[in-house]
């Protein structure tokens, strides 16, 4: 970056670094608005930031670049930073009216009028002369204090204008003419009241060992003790939280935000990690001030075994945290996979994780409910990782068209001596999305968009550690593996094997941005959710706390031959999840079936046995995936729309009563906004077939479609069937004649589950969350044998 349009240049930019201490816990509440080396926090207006450099902490650009606008808003505040311009050259303040609506805005420039403050569009003060700085640099001070906005420019007080209490303002930055620059923004509020009265611990609980914390010196003391979290037992929704913490150095704390009674905060509400690490660790979901599991910090700014002091402001759906004065992270969980979907309101509270943490001068500035600004709010155009990974952590957007094409790439091969081939030379732009193999023998080697050299090379055992790690699962491999014009995957030292490589193919609307790095392809964030998704789904969470609308139905006892309706819904919306409460054997046989049946029709959209719903969960364990879980119930994630009701019943086929039979659902209903389309999106049905001796064919579909799940039986050590072909539309499709289902499922064997597939408790089972299959008017899946087992076809069906 050059500095060409301040006027000491870079000596002078020298100076003021050398002259700026860091921030120290105990200096005064202000915190920098921007990162020093990238526009975090910024990207939040209609457009993606373009035109500015930011180097050093110096903000430069144009007229022409386009308005950065912030994550930060305010009632009361006190804004502060420096500027300069080039002759002509005009910085535009603006500061926009929360929800909406144009507020006011601060035009800084050399001239006569300098400090012009409009509101709503109308001129309330013309400004005042400023004339060019002798060291290029000016400084600009914005309070905002009960009813008057003060405004100085070089430490001078320009005016004070009258402006309502109740209003509150966001931040934007433009030039309205010319070039400038910016640095050292920062902002701060008033600091609240306090959350702790320095003497007792009668405004908090706790649902573990409460005495396990206490009082000391006027601070919050943890012996650790199975304290789990300390909770204020008021609830909070907007606000602006300070405190002051010191932890044992090396160990892990947090402070929960926005969790609801009875949840818990990295899966129910939000967990701001407190975590003292040695320096150079991996900035990952689990670094300090990191959203836990879901949201990578910005940076570190945390001081091992001191006194650290954090901000964390929550603003509808914008998150931010600052520590020790330093931005480290910020993001609008409204355009998050998983954030979307917790409260925004809920307790406070710190962690009890097993070591020492001390807490002082908490306080929390409360702010009006809402959204923040409507800017905010606005969609974000998709790109093709945010698309895939929606895929995983939402199933409902598998019932959207979205362009997005799936193909299979396969290589069986068996010969006298090892040697290098291609087992897939694919065309972009898309991603290779799963991996199976049935050995670890030879190297592998990626090339991308035709490069010479592989951007990886490495043995088929460690492919998971080095492609963009969406589980933790070895074999099969699940991805996200982007190239925008060609990748070719080989082989080298093995002449056996058997690879089947599932991989999607993006319209041209849907940026691309080729592997780099395992992380480096996927917006922050994004990449993190799946992964922390599917470690709580194993642990038993699964958004059981969420705002969607739950539907429970009372214990039935269900006679032989009798149907019982558990529940219904009327009018449009989508099921996210369904939760069947039976007694364990409903898993383990064919008595117990369900059925949902959707828009008033006669016969079921779907009609299984219960077990063929929840594959997998016949023992009552749960495990690391992205459908099923087993907590009060065994569940079911695949999303049902309906657009006029939706009915689930159960039917005993059984000899005996059945009792104890209950359901949960949980529900987003459809709004006046979405109702329209919710109605039009494809609906969820299962075609349930027996086993059979006398057809080759596992399954057949008609109509336009997408194949999204299969559940067969598979008891014992019995061969799944071999696959003779896929036909699409009329078509075969390559990559699917195999022997077995087993590249298929993922891998050879019995009793194994894995994030979207598995073969346990006689079912095997495949979801194809990253790769279903569309078709526009069938799909016929043809096998190598006329002797079939039971089995289970789902897919989304147009209406």
């Amino acid at each position: 970056m050059t500095h060409t349009l301040l006027r000491a240049g870079a000596g002078f930019l020298a100076a003021i670094l050398l002259i700026t201490p860091p921030v120290r816990a105990d200096e005064p509440r202000g915190v920098k608005l921007m990162r020093p080396d990238s526009l975090d926090g910024w990207d939040h207006g209609a457009q993606m930031p373009r035109g500015w450099t930011i180097s050093d902490g110096w903000l430069t650009g144009t007229h022409e670049a386009t308005p950065l606008l912030s994550g930060f808003t305010a009632g009361a505040f006190r804004l502060e930073f420096a500027w300069s311009v080039t002759p002509g050259g005009a910085w535009r303040i603006h500061l926009p009216e929360v929800p909406r609506g144009d507020g006011l805005e601060l035009i800084l420039d050399e001239s006569p009028r300098c400090g012009r403050l409009s509101d709503g569009g109308k001129v309330v003060q013309p400004g005042a002369p400023i004339g060019p700085a002798r060291d290029g640099r000016h400084t600009a001070v914005l309070s905002r204090e009960g009813n008057t906005l003060a405004v100085s420019i070089d430490g001078t007080r320009l005016h004070d204008v009258p402006v309502d209490n109740t209003r509150r303002f966001g931040l934007e930055l433009s030039l309205a003419t010319g070039r400038g620059a910016l640095w050292d923004l920062r902002g701060s509020e008033p600091p609240g009241e306090p959350l702790f009265n320095g003497k007792t611990l009668d405004d908090w609980w706790c649902d573990g060992n409460l005495s396990a914390w206490r009082v000391e010196d006027g601070q919050i003391v943890l012996e650790p003790g199975g304290g789990n979290f300390l909770r204020t037992k008021k609830e909070y929704g907007n606000f602006t939280l300070s405190l002051e913490y010191q932890i044992k150095p090396g160990s892990n704390s947090g402070i929960g935000i926005r969790t609801p009674r009875a949840g818990w905060p990295s899966g129910d509400g939000m967990e701001i990690q407190f975590l003292d690490a040695p320096r150079g660790r991996l900035l990952d979901e689990h670094a300090a001030l990191a959203i836990y599991g879901n949201v990578p910090a910005l940076a570190r700014a945390d001081r091992s075994g001191q006194w650290n002091r954090v901000v964390v402001k929550a603003d509808g759906w914008m998150i931010s945290a600052w520590v020790n004065g330093e931005l480290v992270q910020q993001f609008n969980t409204l355009h998050h996979p998983e954030l979307k979907h917790r409260h925004l309101r809920g307790w406070i509270g710190p962690q009890d994780h097993g070591a020492w943490i001390r807490l002082r001068n908490p306080r929390i500035l409360p702010a009006p409910d809402g959204t923040g600004l409507d800017a905010w709010l606005a969609p974000k155009p998709p790109t093709a990782a945010t698309r895939m990974m929606d895929r995983l952590m939402n199933s409902e957007s598998l019932s959207r068209a979205d362009g997005v094409r799936s193909a299979v790439a396969g290589a069986s091969f068996s010969d006298q001596e090892p040697k290098r081939r291609v087992l897939a030379d694919l065309a972009g732009p898309g991603a290779v999305v799963r991996i199976a193999r049935a050995n670890n023998l030879g190297r592998l080697a990626f090339f991308f968009d035709g490069e010479d050299e592989p951007r990886i090379e490495c043995r088929p055992s460690d492919l998971w550690k080095k492609v963009p790690p969406l589980t933790e699962d070895a074999s099969p491999v699940l991805t996200y593996l982007p190239f925008a014009k060609s990748l070719r995957i080989e082989l080298d030292g093995s002449a056996q094997g058997d690879y089947r490589m599932d991989y999607v193919t993006f319209p041209p609307d849907l940026a691309v941005q080729t592997f780099t790095t395992p992380r480096g392809s996927v917006p922050r964030g994004w990449l993190s959710a799946p992964l922390y998704r599917q470690h709580v789904i194993g642990w038993g969470v699964h958004r059981e706390h969420d705002p969607a609308a739950r539907i429970r139905s009372d214990p039935k006892t269900i006679a032989p031959g009798a149907t019982e309706t558990l529940a219904r819904v009327d009018g449009a919306g989508v099921v996210r999840w369904v939760k069947l409460r039976a007694p364990a054997a409903a898993l383990r046989n064919d008595d117990l079936w369900l059925a949902a049946t959707v828009d008033g029709e006669t016969e079921p959209a779907i009609a299984a046995p219960a077990r063929y719903w929840f594959p997998g969960l016949a023992g009552g364990g749960n495990y690391n995936n992205f459908v099923l879980v087993q907590r009060d119930g065994a569940a079911n994630l695949l999303a049902m729309p309906f657009g006029d009701g939706i009915a689930i019943s159960a039917t005993n086929r059984g000899q005996a009563p059945i009792d104890n039979v209950g359901i949960d659902l949980s529900v987003e209903q459809a709004t006046e906004a979405n109702r329209a389309e919710i109605a039009a999106r494809p609906r969820l049905r299962g075609d349930f077939r027996r086993a059979s001796e006398d057809s080759n064919v596992l399954f057949d579909c008609q109509g336009r479609g997408r194949w999204v799940g299969l559940v067969l039986a598979a008891p014992g050590a019995k061969p799944t069937p071999g696959v003779a072909r896929l036909v699409v539309d009329g078509q075969p499709a390559d990559g699917w004649p195999a022997a077995t289902l087993d590249m298929f499922l993922g891998r050879e064997g019995r009793g194994w589950r894995r994030a979207a597939s598995g073969r346990s408790g006689g079912l095997a089972w495949r979801y194809l969350l990253l790769a279903p299959v569309d078709f526009a008017e069938s799909l016929r899946l043809e096998t190598t044998t006329a002797t079939l087992p039971d089995r289970l076809v789902l897919y989304y069906q147009a209406k």
